[in-house]
Parts: structure tokens; sequence; C-alpha cells
């Protein structure tokens, strides 16, 4: 009886309500019902905390969250944990410590699967605190000019603590701001005051002290005109003559005319990345004042001007040798096994395009250890290059002892540059010279056999490529090594 009057009640207001239109009603003429609202959900959820978070056993924390967007129709969130009887959480978010172990313990929006971020949670039985935070940049490098910016590096002591974040304020903004990860940045001439403080519960602080230098205006500028070709896939800082001497080369804003074939980074540091001709100028402004100086720079077939200050096109071939890194703007290597003998082989990552006609001379500059060339005295050294498929190729030299050796030896201080002049020499048994004209060769590899070492002997020495680059003549290439002896 209860239902059949609630139909008859629903049938009721359809007949009060006849003149409207199906599923919307109003006796009165001005009431509209408003549409249904779209449903906004939760796209993205922030924990703020690290991914890893170590909790104390037998203690608690309570986490903060956000979720977006900021529109979202339901922002509730649900807490769980994989593995309760080590870390459980309630539903505000408190993660509880019970057992030594790991637990992952996860954020999920109440309304709908899209998103959801997850903390690790590592129970600990105790805390290792910082007890000291020590700068690592070089002592002569603590300083920055008003304007420009300076990150800071810094090691903790002990090295390895529980929570290793530290959070960074500036005690005189007036004279330098610092940011969350530690970049100070110039303000004002002075000594400003940075303080570091742990984030652990004992909150050891340590305060720095930064000298920022004043702004010397740039009077003059002129850009090297020796810089004029450049090589695809240089990566580098073009030389500036300022006047004065002393003044802040910091602020140069570099542009190009043309960031397809050449692009510049807020640091200034060159990226060639196609073949063309471009207009660099670099520009300084300083209280209204302004300076520039231009360059019209061709990016040149056969130009090579590989160096290691920001990149490192060339790496380890096939497994014969391994990469230490980049230091002081210098490829590191160390020798590997090689049949019975200790080598290194490198090779250039994606090939060299080559102009014998415009560059016909490759040469690479590079260091050992004293005792390489006085022990090594069946050291052998190759130059390889070959594009499958395509000729010419084979060892530089090789119609002459198979190519071993075949790259003149140049001295430079404690370097040495080896160099193939390929108006000399060809590639493979046949001795064919590289063509005048523009040719790709997809793999360049040099290699330096029977080193000091035995085969499996451990390593205590390492080898260090400082360049690779052509050269239009020999007289050029000698020039660049009379001009870097004994400097390095």
């Amino acid at each position: 009886m209860m239902k059949r009057n609630i139909f008859a009640n629903i049938i009721g207001m359809f007949l009060v309500c006849g003149g409207m239109s199906m599923g919307f009603c109003s006796c009165d003429d001005e009431t509209v019902s408003p549409a249904l609202d779209e449903k906004v959900l939760i796209s993205e959820i922030n924990v703020g905390v690290t991914p890893n978070l170590p909790l104390l056993i037998n203690t608690d924390s309570l986490m903060t969250w956000e979720v977006l967007p900021e529109e979202a129709t339901n922002k509730n969130v649900i807490w769980t944990s994989a593995n309760p009887e080590i870390a459980s959480v309630s539903e505000d978010g408190r993660i509880s410590a019970h057992a030594l172990g790991t637990a992952v313990v996860t954020v999920s929006p109440e309304w709908g699967y899209a998103t959801a971020a997850s903390v690790t949670v590592e129970v600990i039985d105790h805390i290792v605190f910082i007890d000291d935070i020590v700068l690592t940049n070089p002592e002569d490098e603590l300083s920055v000019y008003a304007t420009a910016s300076l990150q800071l590096a810094w090691r903790t002591l002990p090295e390895e603590p529980t929570y290793p974040g530290l959070k960074w304020e500036s005690l005189t903004p007036e004279v330098a701001t610092v940011s969350e990860s530690g970049l100070v940045r110039g303000v004002a001439a002075g000594t400003a005051q940075i303080r570091a403080t742990a984030t652990d519960s004992r909150h050891f602080s340590k305060v720095f002290e930064i000298a920022v230098m004043p702004v010397i205006p740039i009077e003059s500028l002129e850009i090297d005109e020796s810089q004029s070709e450049l090589a695809i896939g240089e990566v580098s800082k073009l030389n500036v003559k300022v006047t004065p001497e002393n003044a802040t080369v910091s602020t140069l804003v570099w542009e190009s005319s043309n960031p397809s074939v050449v692009s510049f980074d807020e640091d200034g540091v060159m990226t060639v990345h196609d073949y063309g001709s471009v207009t660099i100028t670099a520009s300084a402004e300083y209280g209204g004042s302004s300076v520039s100086a231009a360059l019209d720079a061709q990016v040149v077939e056969g130009k090579v001007n590989d160096t290691f200050d920001y990149t490192a096109p060339w790496a380890i071939f096939n497994n014969v040798g391994m990469v230490v890194g980049i230091e002081d703007s210098e490829l590191v290597l160390t020798p590997g096994d090689d049949k019975n003998y200790k080598a290194v082989r490198i090779a250039r990552t994606g090939g060299v395009n080559f102009h014998a006609g415009n560059y016909p001379i490759l040469a690479v500059k590079v260091w050992m250890p004293g005792d390489v060339v006085a022990e090594s005295d069946k050291m052998e050294y190759y130059l390889d290059i070959w594009t499958k498929g395509q000729t010419p190729a084979g060892k530089y030299g090789e119609n002459t002892d198979k190519g071993k050796n075949q790259m003149e030896v140049k001295d430079c201080g404690d370097y040495k540059v080896y160099v193939a002049d390929f108006t000399r020499k060809g590639l493979g048994a046949s001795n064919e010279f590289l063509p005048s004209s523009a040719i790709n060769m997809e793999n360049v590899e040099f290699q330096w056999w029977k080193l000091w070492y035995d085969a499996g002997v451990p390593l205590d020495g390492t080898i260090k490529i400082d360049w690779v680059k052509t050269f239009r003549s020999e007289e050029e290439l000698d020039a660049l090594i009379a001009s870097e002896s004994g400097i390095r």
C-alpha cells in the first residue's frame, strides 16, 4: 500500500508540472534547476616527505600532502600500508613504526584510481645524527658577483646520516639569497651569511660566509674571430675579450640568430647542432646602459673540435677499457684486457663527418703515466675508420705493417699528440684516400694496445684524453701544440 501511495504522489507531481519538459519540474516560473556539476577527479598527490622515510621504532610521523587540481570535487584520500605489522598508517596519514623492516605506505584518492603516491618506510632502531656540515667548494670559489649565482656543495659528518636533508636560509637576504638546493644568488656587494640546518631532531646548524663582489661593468666586448668556423657537435664556450679585464663577465647574455644551428644555455655554453651560418651576439646591461659584440660564424664540414669541458663525445669502444669520468676537462680512462695485453679503445659517438679538402689532419692529445713509454716497448697504436658497405675504410696506413704505429707522434709537454694526415696516407690495405669532399664515417676509433700491463693484472694507472680536433694544416696543429706545451 505504501509503494502505491508513493507512485501516486510522483504521478501527481508530473500532472502539476505537465507544461514543463520531461526531467525538469518547477512550479515557479522564476526557478530553474541547475544541471548536475561535472565531477573533477584528483590527478596528482604530493606527499611532503622524501620517497624513503627512516622512522625510529615505536615512534610515529604525521604525513602532510596536497592534491591537485585545486578544484577537485572530492579531495579525500585513503592511506594503506603493505606491511602494517612493521609500519601502520591511520586515516589521517599518521605512520606508526612497530617492528624493524620496511613497509610501503600508499595514499590514493577516495574517488578514482588514476593516481597514487607512496612512501617506503624503513623502521630503524637508532638514528645517525648530523654533527657537522662542511662545504666542499674550493676556498677560492666561495664568492659570487651581485646578480650571479653560486651552487654550494657540501658533505655531512658522519657522511651517511639517517636524515641527510638540510634546510638553507640566508641571514642577510639584502646581500644574497639561497634556494632550497643551496644555490646562492648575489644581490648586493657585501658578506652574505648562509645558514644550513640539519632536518633531524637535533637540528645542528652552521653559518657560512660568502663574499658577494660588486659588479664591474663591461666597457667593450670583442668575440675572438678565430672561432668563426665551428664544428658540428661542438659544446664549448667562446672566447671573448672584455674591457676592462676585471669586468664582471658572468653577466654576459649569449644569443644565436639561428638556434637550430647554434644554441646557448643560460651559462653561455654553446652547442652546435647543424651545418649553416649564424650570427652570435654577446651582450651585457648595467644600470640602463648596454654593450654588445657580434660574430658571424659558419659550421664547417670536416671540422672537429671535441673537448671534454661539458660533454664526452668519445667513449670506450667494444668494452676495451673503462671510463672513469671527466676530470679537469679531460676524459679519464683505464685500460682493459684485449687478448694478452692491456689496451684502451675509444670511438666517437655518432661517427665523424670528414672533409679532407677542408680539414685533412685529425689529431688526439693524450696523457699516459710516465712509465708507459719507458716500459711499454711493445706498445702499438692505431686509427681505424669504417662504415659498413662504404669505401674508403680501414686502418690509417694499413698498407704499411697493418696500420700499426702509422700516426705521427708529437710531444706536447707531458702529453703526446697522435696525428693522422689524410694527405699523406690512406685507409685499408688498398691505401684509399679520403675524398676531398664531405663524407660521413660511422665508426672512427683510436686504439692503444700492448700497454705496460699484462692481461688480468690489477690497474694502477689511467689514461687521459684532452681533446680530439681536426686541422687545416700541420702549421695550424704545431701552433696549437706550441701554445699548450708545458701548460698542462
